[in-house]
């Protein structure tokens, strides 16, 4: 999830918060007769005998409402697409000097080289990266596995102090925000050789 779709989500959220916030102190005012003048009686009908018969005499009232239904329903599949949703870089841009020409770096190779150097560490079983983002301010999502008895620290520190300084130089950036997942193997996984 990026902080775009992360925001977007909060302020979702939010609105359907304030809306069934709303709607709940309605009916606690309307139950407690807190405003009988705007909300009426707690012991009379929600709806008067004419609106409960509208939607018999007016014929568009359902399929109306399977349409708003059908709308609701594709934007809460939109969010959800939305959140798991990560654009990945295919190329960066090394050298952008137009006049002599550009320099250009697959994504993955720069990954490929990140995740071996990852994986030819002692402790460590796999590693997969992923660059996101725009090829200005790339991002860097890093999953790494681990051998059940490897030190968290010196994997940690693997990582930090070794793999992405390299990438960084690689990719000449001084910094790129990173999300790592460290994930152990289970024991009857471990490798005996």
């Amino acid at each position: 999830m990026t902080r775009h779709t992360a925001r977007v989500s909060r302020t979702g959220l939010a609105i359907v918060g304030l809306i069934l916030l709303l709607g709940g102190g309605a009916v606690l005012a309307r139950g407690r007769s807190a405003s009988t003048s705007v909300l009426g009686s707690p012991h009379a009908p929600l709806l008067t005998h004419g609106q409960a018969q509208y939607p018999v005499t007016n014929t568009w009232v359902w399929p109306a409402a399977a349409a708003a239904s059908f709308l609701i329903a594709m934007l809460a599949l939109w969010w959800m697409v939305a959140q798991t949703k990560t654009r990945a870089l295919r190329r960066l841009p090394l050298e952008p000097d137009r006049l002599h020409g550009t320099t250009t770096l697959r994504a993955d190779a720069a990954t490929g080289a990140l995740t071996d150097e990852l994986e030819s560490h002692p402790g460590v079983r796999a590693a997969g990266a992923l660059l996101h983002g725009s090829s200005t301010t790339p991002g860097l999502r890093l999953g790494v596995t681990a051998e059940n008895r490897a030190d968290p620290g010196l994997v940690r520190a693997g990582i930090e102090n070794e793999a992405l300084p390299h990438l960084r130089d690689a990719l000449e950036l001084d910094k790129i925000p990173t999300v790592a997942r460290l994930q152990f193997s289970r024991a009857f996984d471990r490798n005996l050789s």
